[in-house]
């Protein structure tokens, strides 16, 4: 009985030293955080589930094709009428948060084509909102979701 209360009480000093070093606290600099939170290589981009057999750098292309690819689908079912002929590009610029919702932040060079094609814009909005959820972008070296922004650039032809 005294054996095992002696290897007790070691097995309980060894653990509490062996806890100790456990329990130290460092202290990081401004720039050692901000290097850490930089994107990486390594880093995981936002994808959908149907493009996670690809290799990492294939798979965000995918991601960015189906997301072109159902824009493109939606405005073919539309009846666009342009007041004017139409060939520019505008840039979407959308957001893909914690959890892999997309929404879209805002269009670059949109005017001129939302002003010749007026129900693009809620097109567009519609299409955008109705993305599956996506799977988040990953920093990898803390493990964690992260928001990420895309630009996605889409090209627009019309004539009257």
């Amino acid at each position: 009985m005294n054996k095992l209360r002696l290897l007790l009480n070691f097995l309980l000093f060894y653990f509490f030293l062996a806890g100790c070093e456990n329990m130290s606290t460092k202290t990081y600099s401004p720039q050692q955080i901000k290097k850490a939170s930089q994107w990486g290589d390594k880093d995981q981009m936002p994808t959908f589930e149907t493009c996670g057999s690809l290799e990492r750098k294939e798979q965000f292309e995918c991601f960015k094709d189906e997301i072109a690819n159902s824009i493109y689908n939606s405005l073919s079912y539309e009846d666009l009428i342009s007041n004017q002929e139409i060939d520019e590009e505008i840039v979407l610029n959308m957001i893909i948060d914690e959890e892999g919702n997309i929404t879209l932040d805002n269009v670059e060079n949109g005017s001129v084509v939302y002003d010749a094609i007026p129900s693009l814009s809620e097109i567009i909005n519609s299409t955008v909102s109705s993305l599956p959820k996506a799977l988040p972008a990953t920093k990898t070296n803390v493990g964690v979701y992260v928001k990420s922004k895309i630009k996605l650039p889409i090209r627009i032809k019309a004539s009257p």
